[in-house]
């Protein structure tokens, strides 16, 4: 009776781990950068902090490439949220850094 019942013990558990999402902080920033949907299963505030960072990080990336695509043909507003966005990406950035979900910036 050991005999089986140590191996399926260990096969459940096994599984059991095998299933369970990474609710780290850091998979939820990567998860945000990627423009994932945040995992359902992770309610904890770490993690759904960090992937509204990665998110907004990801929006503001986004928003900024198309600005840049259109930089000849843009009017005032557009400048003025351009010039927004490159103000306040580097500043998320350096919350990531310090939070520990980026690497350190390049030295000048």
């Amino acid at each position: 009776m050991n005999r089986t019942t140590l191996p399926i013990f260990a096969v459940v558990l096994m599984a059991g781990c095998a299933t369970t999402p990474d609710c780290r902080q850091e998979t939820g920033f990567e998860d945000g950068l990627a423009g994932q949907t945040a995992q359902a299963s992770c309610e904890h505030d770490d993690y759904l902090d960090a992937y509204r960072l990665g998110a907004a990080l990801e929006e503001m990336y986004r928003e900024r490439e198309h600005l840049l695509g259109d930089e000849g043909g843009l009017d005032a507003a557009d400048r003025a949220r351009l010039r927004a966005l490159e103000r306040d990406i580097p500043e998320l950035e350096t919350l990531a850094r310090m939070q520990g979900l980026m690497p350190p910036s390049p030295a000048p």
